[in-house]
Formats: structure tokens, sequence, C-alpha cells
């Protein structure tokens, strides 16, 4: 059987899922490729994206069969079976991506009302671990959403074999603060990173748990860098939460992302998104207040309505 791929999304982050399509069928002998309209002649055809905002994909042959979508962006209720599930990814299909993928954990014990996991996967469980997932790399990438929230044991051993088996690691959907503690901060602290820890800081009332995690970790012997997610969904109130966060520590790197809301799949503000552009371009966000970036922009809309 032929099977083709479409990465809706395009290709800036591996699709684990088509990953784990990909390897799924080509252990039960099917051929697989990533679709062209062209010169694909699929007996099966596979399309997910992960975000609710991405146009779908209408480029299709006339005599391409009907895709079998899946993914968050479509339908967060849609799930892999648990054979391809559990298999691990193929990561031929993204050659220039050099780390492994995956999960330890999936769900989460927060009912954060912006986020889709709670509804998509339900309260935390364990996943896998790392000594399967890691597969041979030297580098681990997470998408766990609540890592921390695990029991205490597996946290402890999943951190120490990592360390035991030298793999740098990121948490790409950033850890939970407020589950830090002693214990665990000391694990941190001595974990190999691939460039950061990843906190997220969702409201104000997280501000105090993310300076409490960070002193931890750094009396721990932590001495890179923090990044820190910030929903922003106010534009003054998210501004001031950035500006507390480089406050905490200096090697806090903020990374503000506008809120958006996924039943609606509108885009976010443009004052919010004008602060996201500010706040991740370090070289500005460091040298220039954002009022005075905000101030240049609206005067150049004003010159250029003139």
């Amino acid at each position: 059987m032929n099977v083709a791929l479409v990465d809706v999304d395009g290709h800036g982050f591996p699709n684990l899922a088509l990953m784990r399509l990909a390897a799924w069928h080509k252990q039960q002998g099917d051929a697989v490729e990533w679709y062209s309209p062209l010169f694909s002649r699929p007996d099966r055809l596979f399309a997910s994206k992960v975000f609710t905002f991405t146009p779908d994909c209408q480029d299709f042959a006339a005599n391409a069969p009907t895709p079998i979508r899946g993914g968050t962006g479509y339908d967060p209720t849609v799930t892999l079976p648990d054979e391809v599930e559990q298999t691990l990814p193929d990561y031929s299909i993204y050659p220039d991506f050099t780390p492994a993928l995956g999960f330890l954990t999936r769900g989460c014990i927060r009912s954060c009302p912006w986020c889709i996991v709670p509804r998509k996967e339900g309260n935390i469980r364990i996943a896998d671990d790392i000594e399967r997932i890691y597969a041979g790399r030297r580098e681990v990438v997470l998408l766990d959403n609540n890592f921390l929230a695990a029991p205490e044991a597996f946290v402890e051993e999943q951190l120490a074999k990592a360390k035991r088996l030298k793999l740098r690691l990121d948490f790409n959907q950033a850890l939970d603060a407020r589950l830090v503690n002693g214990r665990n901060a000391s694990l941190l602290a001595n974990a190999r990173w691939i460039r950061y820890i990843r906190f997220s800081c969702d409201n104000p009332s997280i501000l105090d748990p993310v300076r409490n995690a960070i002193r931890e970790i750094r009396a721990a012997g932590y001495h890179g860098e923090f990044f820190v997610y910030v929903l922003a969904k106010e534009l003054w109130e998210a501004h001031d939460r950035i500006c507390r966060l480089t406050d905490i520590d200096p090697k806090i790197v903020p990374f503000c992302q506008p809120f958006r809301d996924f039943t609606s799949g509108g885009e976010p503000p443009v004052e919010l998104r004008r602060l996201a552009r500010w706040c991740n371009i370090q070289s500005i966000r460091k040298t220039v207040p954002f009022r005075k970036y905000q101030s240049n922009f609206l005067n150049n809309e004003k010159e250029s309505n003139q």
C-alpha cells in the first residue's frame, strides 16, 4: 500500500503523530512519502495539524483519496490507534531534526480555561519512559504538558535516568513552577538542558511561584537560562508581567504569546501582536521601552494614512 502524509502546519517543527504513522506503516511493509499533488498516487492519505488557526490544506489532486484528518487543529477527540501511539517515531521524514521526541506523561492536573489539554487528554498519566524515547540520540525534546505533576517517584526516576544516559533535555511545553520543590529542584538543576529550563507564567498569580522555583533551582547549583512563556490577554498587564519577570533574574528570557481563542480561530489584537514582537526580539526589548516602541509604530501608521 502507498501512504502519503500532509503536515498541514508546515515543517517548522516535527509532527509526532505523522512520524508514528510513518513508522507503523513502514513496519507493515507500506511505502510512505510526503504527499505531492502532481506525483503522489496514494492508497491512503493522512493530514494532520496541531494549530486551530492553521488554514486547512486544499491542494489535493482530483483522484486523491479523501484525507484522513487528525490532530488538535482539526478535532482534539481524534486519537491514534493504540498500536500506532506506541510505535517509536520515524525520524527519517524530518531529516533536519536531530533530537528524540516524545511524551513521558500525558494530561494535566490543571483546568486552565484557555488550554485544550484537559479536554483532549484528561488528568495526568504516565505515557512512556526516557530509556525508550531517546532512541540512541543525545538530545530529547519532551512535549509533556505538566511533567512535574506526575508521581514524584516517576519524576525522580526519569530525571535520574536522563542524567545517567547523559541526555540533554528540553521540556518544550514548559514545567509548572508551582510544583518545584527542594527535591526536584536539585534534579532539575543538575540535569543537562538543550538550552533552557522552561516555565510558563500565564497570569500574575504565577509570578511568585516562578520566583520561588528559580530561587530553589539556583540554590541547587543551576547557572543557565530560564525561558518563560507569557500568555498575553490584556496589554498593559502582560507588559507589567514581562517586566517583573525580567527583574526576577538576569537570565530569564520571556516569550510573549498573545491569547488565541481556539474555538473561534480569530487573530489576536494587533496591540498584543506588537507586544509579542517587542518582547520576543531580545535586542529590541533590552534597548527600547515598549511605550516608545509602540509610539513609533503608531506615528508611522499615522504618517502612512495621511
